[in-house]
């Protein structure tokens, strides 16, 4: 029992490292942008769909089933830690906006 309350304690102490990812066509060269308040969940979300054919954004589902997961990449594009002072919405809120910000740098012609 206390094993199970120390890795309960870990999960919740542990740091989270949220972002701004894409999901990339090797094939056709269109993207898809996301943001996560959880990068490594993210990662793990995609290679689990790689390795199943489920889980996928709905944008490239139709490419998915065409091409593969095999034909996709997982990129960070950039980390951002939330702040002593924010709260989880908050956080939220600068990851949305820092996820326009690469919209807008990427731009949108080959996005999902």
């Amino acid at each position: 029992m206390d094993k199970r309350k120390e890795l309960v304690n870990e999960y919740k102490e542990r740091k989270l490292q949220g972002g701004i990812y894409t999901i990339s066509n090797k094939i056709n060269g269109k993207y898809f942008l996301g943001h996560a308040v959880d990068l490594k969940a993210a990662r793990n979300r995609f290679e689990f769909a790689v390795v199943n054919g489920s889980g996928t954004p709905l944008k490239l589902q139709d490419d998915w089933n065409e091409f593969g997961g095999e034909a996709f990449t997982f990129e960070v594009l950039e980390e951002l830690e939330p702040k002593k002072s924010q709260n989880r919405n908050e956080f939220i809120d600068d990851l949305k906006t820092l996820e326009q910000l690469w919209r807008e740098k990427l731009g949108s012609s080959s996005e999902y």
